[in-house]
């Protein structure tokens, strides 16, 4: 049987990445998963993108960064999960 492919051999760094995060629709949720991604990798002024639901309950936050190494993809997710009213996370 083939050995599988570990997960850091399935991406070549450095490389764009996008985080989603479904949260809901308040301005302290946009600020932690800001905060959650910004402690690993620097954020740009338009990294940050958001989307509310069609009824505007919920909140769709893409963050757009560069990554150097696999670490830091690993890190940002561990960080992003802390995140206390996060819903769901791509």
């Amino acid at each position: 049987m083939p050995e599988q492919p570990r997960a850091e051999d399935l991406m070549t760094f450095p490389c764009e990445h996008l985080f989603k995060a479904m949260g809901p629709n308040s301005v302290v949720f946009i600020e932690k998963v800001r905060r959650a991604v910004a402690q690993t990798v620097p954020l740009s002024q338009d990294a940050v993108r958001t989307r509310a639901s069609g009824k505007g309950n919920y909140l769709s936050v893409s963050v757009r960064v560069s990554l150097e190494n696999f670490s830091q993809l690993t890190r940002i997710y561990a960080d992003l999960r802390k995140i206390d009213e996060l819903k769901f996370l791509l």
